[in-house]
């Protein structure tokens, strides 16, 4: 799952080891908002992306907020794609 809000983009996925396990992928700056630095994890330098992982139930708390977030102006393209189908029908 991809997120985008004003603390930045998010990529939440489940790990296969351990179905009740996720792992936030982020920027260092997006993810520092949300986590302590100690729990944050290099995953890839040259793109500059960190880690953390969560149980479910934190993870739904942090989606939660990420969710609050979102910058719902970026979805007016949405709304006018709706009105045509509509009208087409």
């Amino acid at each position: 799952m991809n997120i985008e809000c004003t603390f930045g983009k998010f990529k939440i996925i489940q790990t296969v080891a351990d179905d009740e396990e996720l792992l936030i992928l982020s920027k260092w700056d997006c993810l520092k908002n949300f986590f302590a630095s100690s729990r944050i994890f290099l995953v890839n330098q040259k793109e500059a992306v960190f880690g953390v992982y969560l149980n479910k139930k934190e993870c739904l708390e942090t989606i939660s907020e990420l969710i609050k977030n979102i910058d719902y102006k970026d979805w007016d393209h949405l709304h006018l794609g709706s009105d045509q189908l509509i009208a087409k029908q």
